[in-house]
Parts: C-alpha cells; sequence; structure tokens
C-alpha cells in the first residue's frame, strides 16, 4: 500500500480504513472463519488492532509524516489499552525496529483518527468522560452516523454521554482538521 500513502500524503488526504476482508482470509484471525454475522462484526477490533500495529511498526509513520489514518467504523473502547500496550513494549523493544522514532501512543494520537460509531461503550457521561481521558487526545474522534446499517447505535445522531464541550469538536473541527480540503467550502 505504500504508493497510496505516498499519493495519499501528496495531495494531503487522510487514509480510510474500514473493517473487513476481500474474503481471502478470516475476520477472526487464527481461529477459522466466523459462522454468525455477531462473531465476524465483533473481530472487526482485532483486524483494526492488527493494522494499526503494522502501520505504527513497519515504519509509515515515519516514511509518510504527513499522512493521517481514519479508522472507520472501529470503536474506540479498545483503543486506550491498545496505546498503553503498543508504548510499553515499545520501549523494551524498539531496537527491533529503529525507524520507530517516536512512541506508538504519540503517533497515533497525533496522526490517527477514529470514527464514534459504533459507539461501543458506556454510554454513562462519568465513564465516557474517563474513556476520553485515557485515549489522551479529544482530536482523536470524528462524527460518523454509520446510517444506514441496521446495527446502527439509534436515532440520536451523537451517542448519549458526550460532554457538550466535545459535541462540537466531534462534529465540526475535529472533521475540518482532518480533511482539510473541507476547509475550502466552509469559507
Amino acid at each position: 500500500y505504500w504508493p497510496i500513502y505516498e499519493a495519499a500524503q501528496k495531495h494531503g488526504l487522510p487514509v480510510g480504513i474500514h473493517a473487513g476482508t476481500m474474503y481471502r482470509y478470516p475476520t477472526s484471525s487464527g481461529m477459522g472463519w466466523p459462522s454468525t454475522y455477531l462473531q465476524d462484526y465483533a473481530s472487526g477490533t482485532q483486524i483494526f488492532a492488527a493494522q494499526l500495529q503494522s502501520l505504527i511498526m513497519e515504519g509509515v509513520f515515519g516514511k509518510f509524516p504527513d499522512l493521517t489514518f481514519v479508522m472507520i467504523e472501529a470503536g474506540i473502547s479498545w483503543v486506550p489499552s491498545f496505546i498503553w500496550k503498543s508504548k510499553k513494549v515499545w520501549f523494551g523493544v524498539r531496537g527491533e525496529v529503529p525507524w520507530v522514532k517516536r512512541s506508538p501512543a504519540l503517533e497515533i494520537r497525533d496522526r490517527v483518527r477514529f470514527t464514534i460509531q459504533p459507539f461501543d461503550t458506556s454510554k454513562d457521561p462519568v465513564r465516557v468522560e474517563k474513556l476520553i481521558e485515557h485515549l489522551g487526545s479529544e482530536d482523536m474522534l470524528l462524527f460518523s452516523s454509520d446510517y444506514p446499517h441496521w446495527q446502527f447505535d439509534g436515532d440520536d445522531p451523537m451517542p448519549p454521554g458526550f460532554p457538550a464541550r466535545l459535541r462540537q469538536k466531534i462534529a465540526r473541527e475535529n472533521p475540518l482538521r482532518t480533511y482539510s480540503r473541507l476547509m475550502e467550502t466552509v469559507q
């Protein structure tokens, strides 16, 4: 995918990554093909985690320093523990990947965005605030509705629990920074 990354960086475009396969490989890693939609859908987190780890450890962020990635329909509840573990392991074995100059935590917070659908965590405002605190950046979240998928989170365009101060950021400010070409239409 390096030629795609190069072209995206050249034109100032983020790269969107959406869960799914071309049915060459099972979504559930080494466990074989899923037998239900639920198993396939829930396995998406594993795919996103593996893809994100590959982007970091294969040096994509170092080679393309101005490129942003958007994880679409990835959920967000898994991201804080992924950031923590990636950073911890990188500190211990970073000699194995000398081309990774910055902590995975910094790379993810600076260069990766996540759409808020599906919103795979509690709707309790206190817990949502704690999740955002654990992410370490309010800039990582982008609005999405997931409509018309039948498993979308409901009729409220913004999942309950998000603080008012963050709603505008998720719905307008973060997307405008991520998709800079949108600024041309806003002004």
